[in-house]
């Protein structure tokens, strides 16, 4: 009984941490992540991560979430494209954009 209440306290642990850490990954509007970025004061930057067939990919902080933004590729012109990649070797991002002036570089990551 008492290896069996342990089995499932480290379960539960292991679940609860993975839930914790996951970030969260939505598809968002040019207008939704302007209104955040804007309305959360603790957001100072957005990084650009690269763009693929369909989307352009962003992360960011809000509200002590770290977020993965994708953005459709008909909803916003990015002039400096770059690819995206998911591979564990790639960094983060390549460049900080500004959300208030079309997503504009402002430097390198």
């Amino acid at each position: 009984m008492k290896r069996n209440t342990i089995i499932v306290l480290l379960i539960m642990s292991i679940i609860a941490s993975c839930k914790v850490s996951s970030p969260i990954q939505k598809s968002y509007t040019v207008s939704e992540v302007q209104q955040w970025y804007n309305k959360d004061s603790s957001t100072n930057c957005v990084l650009y991560r690269g763009t693929d067939a369909q989307a352009h990919h962003f992360l960011s902080q809000f509200i002590n979430n770290w977020v993965f933004l994708t953005i459709k590729k008909n909803e916003l012109l990015i002039t400096d494209e770059r690819p995206y990649g998911v591979d564990s070797v790639a960094k983060l991002g390549y460049y900080y954009v500004d959300p208030n002036n079309h997503f504009a570089k402002l430097r390198e990551y």
